[in-house]
């Protein structure tokens, strides 16, 4: 069972606003990527580190999609990043091997229930 665009990109948001609830004097900023002018991710600031929050709706992520998540990471100066997929989406080793070895999480969500 698929979700929404909408409502996976606002799931994405607030998971990303409660991962640093906790810290003081947290901020978040959109990242926009330089290619197509749109939003492609969230900063999350804290006195502590900087991390980027993605989400693809894809049903296979290729070593592509990383290499552009990195310099994505890169342009915003952020330590690591999360990347949310849906639960189905295939990921083969050697993308999550260049993953693991840039820094960047990938973080698989199950559909939510509808509520009745």
């Amino acid at each position: 069972m698929g979700t929404s665009g909408l409502v996976f990109d606002e799931l994405v948001s607030q998971i990303a606003s409660k991962a640093v609830a906790g810290v003081d004097e947290s901020r978040t900023e959109p990242v926009i990527d330089r290619d197509n002018g749109r939003q492609d991710g969230l900063l999350v600031e804290s006195s502590l580190e900087r991390v980027v929050v993605f989400s693809r709706k894809q049903a296979t992520l290729s070593l592509s999609d990383i290499s552009h998540l990195r310099r994505m990471m890169a342009r915003a100066q952020a330590r690591r990043a999360l990347l949310y997929v849906p639960l189905e989406t295939t990921v083969s080793n050697p993308v999550m091997l260049l993953a693991t070895l840039s820094k960047i999480e990938i973080v698989r969500l199950a559909a939510a229930a509808p509520i009745l």
